[in-house]
């Protein structure tokens, strides 16, 4: 969409049971002064409830996304090329208009899509098992796909190598010690703007989320409905009370959200896998930061 058009575009949409006929648009939003159309789609194992919007698409300067332009583990000069098309003005209210940057987002997931490795894979699988573990098939809040979406972005930038994304088990267990740390620490920065706090306000029960989410990283099979065995013959063993304290340790000092913590986690989980010297020595000497956390649980 050119800039200064105004046009329609799906820039929401929840999963869950149908109320009406796949393929239905009802417009009785639209009296309800929400400005969107609900459009009913059939995804197979779930239907699709897409909330259509008026965007209008303009290529404004956003400071706040200058800083994303330099993150690493995308495709050299895509998120230039990406956040440079503009963002979408979308309605805030019948008299209002605000910025989106969904559109912006889907292309960022579709230019992980042309990697080499599982990212989107990982994704996948914690979607189906928000919906039918954590979730209970829909029937409970939860988390969205569009919070799984930024951790997943977050991973990305902070497992650039290849090699973290070869196998299936370890790309999932990428996403989960992302996830963990959030739902720890109340805290799920948005990937453009990351003064923004996805879980903030969301009026979700964290605690309870939390639990649900370490238990699968603990063990997985319980929740996997689809070949449960494709995570290894090995499960990771079940963790200490002390890791949720490890967890912990980003919303008390930034400087963990880096590579080396995460990789700490990882090990904890056996699912590290990397042979890379320097990025081994930056996670021991992370390692040693937090061996006042007590035992062999710090």
């Amino acid at each position: 969409m050119h800039a200064g058009v105004q046009g329609w575009g799906a820039a929401a949409c929840r999963w869950g049971p149908a109320e009406r006929a796949a393929g239905s648009l009802n417009a009785a939003s639209l009296r309800e002064e929400q400005l969107h159309l609900s459009l009913l789609v059939s995804g197979g194992w779930r239907t699709i409830n897409f909330h259509v919007v008026p965007v209008v698409r303009r290529k404004l300067g956003v400071p706040a996304l200058e800083g994303a332009q330099q993150m690493p583990g995308f495709p050299e000069g895509s998120l230039r090329r990406i956040l440079s098309q503009g963002v979408d003005l979308v309605p805030a209210s019948t008299q209002l208009w605000r910025t989106s940057t969904d559109y912006l987002l889907t292309r960022l997931l579709g230019e992980l899509g042309s990697l080499q490795g599982h990212r989107l894979d990982s994704l996948s699988i914690l979607d189906r098992v928000n919906h039918e573990s954590w979730r209970d098939g829909g029937r409970t809040d939860g988390l969205t796909f569009g919070h799984l979406k930024t951790v997943l972005l977050w991973a990305s930038v902070l497992f650039p190598a290849p090699e973290d994304w070869a196998e299936l088990q370890g790309a999932v267990y990428r996403l989960l010690v992302v996830l963990l740390c959030c739902l720890a620490t109340r805290k799920l920065p948005h990937f453009l703007h990351p003064q923004h706090n996805l879980l903030q306000g969301s009026g979700l029960d964290l605690g309870a989320i939390y639990q649900r989410v370490e238990g699968f990283a603990s063990q997985p099979e319980a929740a996997l409905r689809i070949h449960a065995t494709h995570l290894g013959r090995n499960p990771p063993p079940r963790i200490g009370s002390g890791l949720k304290a490890l967890l912990q340790l980003p919303a008390s000092d930034p400087t963990y959200w880096a590579t080396a913590y995460f990789d700490v986690l990882l090990d904890k989980f056996q699912v590290l896998n990397i042979q890379d010297k320097d990025r081994i020595s930056a996670m021991q000497s992370i390692f040693q930061k937090t061996r006042t956390l007590g035992g062999e649980e710090s």
